[in-house]
């Protein structure tokens, strides 16, 4: 498996490599032959860009006084949009998608541990409503889940979740505030959310909120929603989501977080530092901090650094 995951990696890494090699080579040509002219005039309704990084991290030891385990990693994520913008009309599309792993013991007693594991796409359709062009009446709809098994490690033979369970899907009409490029803040005051939970076992236990031996919940509350991408500087770009939802039927008041933060330090065209990190609540997962211990909702933090593959295209 981490075979698999590292050949597909790197496939789409060399594949990102070259896109990117011909979209500039296009631009160049176009610029040489005149083409472009006056790029207010002939910039398209369609923009498409997306970033990769791919990160190692690798340890080995012999005879180390200190001990210490032979171990490997890799993580890699992809984001890519897609935004149109004509006249009144606004539609985005992003899809962001992380896997990560580290397998420890390299040469022994191999074990395998997840680092992250993310898919999630969201799509925005919105309609100028007022003359400065940055209010918008908008239809949100996002869906995230994750790819692989995730286990309570060091138990690796148990599965607290999979690909759609739990899986979300978020669906709203509200106001989008888009003050400048790169920010915008998107408000519900009535969104649908549905939680899904497809295995028999986890369903049972009433896994993620949904009533023991159901597969779904349903939800109906206020949604906001704030996204950031912005250059800090010329090799330094900040990327961050806040979400925040509670729902009308039970437990009005009581705030579901959702935060997504990454922060990254270009070395060069190829090279990076990348520091991302996730801080999620929900009352509605109930959290074992230890075997047979008292479980219930609690504050769910995970931070990563690394340095690896970097790109970037538009």
């Amino acid at each position: 498996m981490q075979r698999s995951i590292f050949i597909i990696s790197f496939l789409i890494t060399s594949f990102l490599a070259t896109a990117q090699e011909k979209i500039e080579n296009v631009a160049k040509a176009h610029e040489k032959s005149g083409v472009i002219a006056d790029r207010a005039d002939t910039v398209p309704p369609w923009n498409i860009s997306g970033s990769g990084n791919l990160n190692f991290a690798q340890a080995a030891f012999s005879n180390w006084a200190a001990g210490g385990d032979n171990s490997i990693g890799l993580d890699a994520f992809v984001n890519l949009k897609a935004t149109y913008s004509k006249n009144k009309h606004a539609w985005t599309n992003t899809l962001d998608v992380g896997y990560g792993f580290q397998v420890l013991g390299v040469g022994k007693e191999e074990q395998f541990r997840k680092t992250n594991d993310k898919l999630e796409f969201t799509t925005a359709y919105g309609y100028q409503i007022h003359p400065n062009k940055k209010w918008f009446l908008t239809a949100l709809v996002n869906f995230r889940t994750q790819f692989a098994y995730g286990y309570n490690y060091p138990d690796d033979s148990t599965a607290i979740s999979k690909f759609m369970a739990p899986g979300y899907l978020l669906l709203g009409v509200g106001i989008t505030y888009a003050p400048v490029k790169g920010f915008y803040m998107y408000l519900s005051p009535g969104s649908g959310r549905f939680t899904f939970v497809y295995d028999d076992t986890l369903s049972s236990h009433g896994a993620f909120g949904v009533d023991p031996g159901e597969n779904m919940k349903f939800e109906f509350g206020p949604y906001f929603r704030a996204d950031l991408n912005r250059d800090l500087a010329k090799n330094i770009n900040l990327a961050s989501t806040l979400e925040l939802f509670t729902d009308y039927i039970e437990k009005f008041g009581n705030i579901d977080v959702n935060w997504s933060l990454l922060l990254t330090l270009k070395v060069n065209k190829w090279l990076a530092a990348s520091i991302s990190t996730q801080l999620i609540y929900d009352d509605d997962t109930d959290i074992q901090t230890s075997p047979g211990g008292i479980s219930g909702p609690k504050t769910q933090f995970k931070e990563m650094i690394g340095v690896g593959l970097s790109y970037k295209f538009d």
